[in-house]
């Protein structure tokens, strides 16, 4: 059961990251940074039932992946995941709701974000993908 969860996750992840390219091309900058950061959590949680535990249904995957045991030779690559996904889990809830910038004045999410920011978490998203997908082969041999 858990195969077929990884692969729907893993699936929904490039779905995700497809949608992700394509809002970034046609200026929807909050749109890509949702589909972004969904496509990093969906790719987490791969990582993490690959990893024998059970995802966070609050956001909250990186932490998930710190607590969790980790088998001998994909420590490194289970960390790097967990860093940049520490920074995007937010986004999941910010790019959907108005929230404070920077400066503390109240905005939407398609005035807060902007191409860069946009740009960023899109790169963000395809690394974790990646790494994921690397990480759980390297298990499986």
């Amino acid at each position: 059961m858990a195969e077929e969860e990884i692969a729907t996750l893993l699936k929904t992840a490039h779905d995700q990251l497809l949608r992700a390219e394509n809002n970034l091309k046609q200026g929807f900058h909050d749109a890509c940074a949702l589909f972004s950061s969904l496509c990093a959590e969906n790719a987490a949680s791969a990582l993490i039932l690959a990893l024998g535990s059970k995802p966070s249904k609050r956001h909250r995957n990186w932490y998930v992946l710190q607590i969790i045991p980790k088998p001998e030779g994909v420590e490194n690559q289970v960390q790097a995941v967990l860093q940049i996904l520490k920074s995007m889990e937010k986004h999941v809830i910010q790019a959907r709701y108005p929230l404070k910038d920077e400066r503390g004045k109240l905005t939407s999410p398609s005035e807060y974000y902007d191409k860069e920011k946009a740009e960023g978490l899109l790169n963000k998203a395809r690394t974790i993908l990646e790494k994921t997908e690397t990480t759980i082969k390297a298990m499986k041999q």
